[in-house]
């Protein structure tokens, strides 16, 4: 009887990594898609209306998803810092410390490289800059979307099948 409860606890702990595994490519999707609405909406109101980058990022941090909104709330906690540092380092510190957004380097990169555009030059290379961010962040997009689909059956599988293997040794 032990030995059949210890079988399904590992099994139960293999399936669990797997699935945690898929659920952060989800994630990710879902953040990546979250960043481009909130870029969207960041360059329409740089171009079009010419809200303050300060205005803006309070906007942005109430309207977001949530963990998109954790970058905006960031950022406007730094703001304090406007005049001591630049917007650039401001906006990186907030890229960096929002570990809840489940990005890769490069992903991170993108956003990061934004920062040295906003509230720096004016509303049409801004706008270039945006529309830049936005295809790039559209291109990490697919590719997630792609691997969310090729790999999470097998993410999900292979911790089965591992913990399988384990009970199968282990007997």
């Amino acid at each position: 009887m032990l030995n059949v409860v210890g079988a399904v606890l590992i099994i139960g702990a293999t399936a669990a990594v797997g699935l945690s595994s898929v659920w952060r490519m989800r994630a990710r999707v879902r953040v990546l898609s979250g960043l481009i609405v909130a870029i969207e909406a960041m360059k329409n109101e740089i171009c079009d209306r010419l809200m303050p980058i300060p205005e803006l990022l309070e906007q942005l941090a109430r309207e977001s998803d949530v963990p998109v909104d954790q970058l905006f709330h960031r950022a406007i906690r730094e703001m304090a810092d406007i005049g001591i540092q630049s917007f650039y380092f401001i906006w990186k510190a907030a890229v960096e410390s929002a570990q809840t957004l489940e990005l890769t380097k490069e992903e991170r990169q993108t956003l990061i490289d934004l920062g040295r555009t906003l509230g720096r030059y004016d509303t049409e290379q801004q706008r270039e800059a945006l529309t830049y961010t936005l295809r790039r962040l559209e291109g990490h997009l697919r590719r997630a979307e792609e691997e969310c689909t090729k790999h999470s059956r097998v993410h999900a599988v292979l911790g089965i099948a591992v913990g399988v293997f384990v009970v199968v040794i282990l007997l």
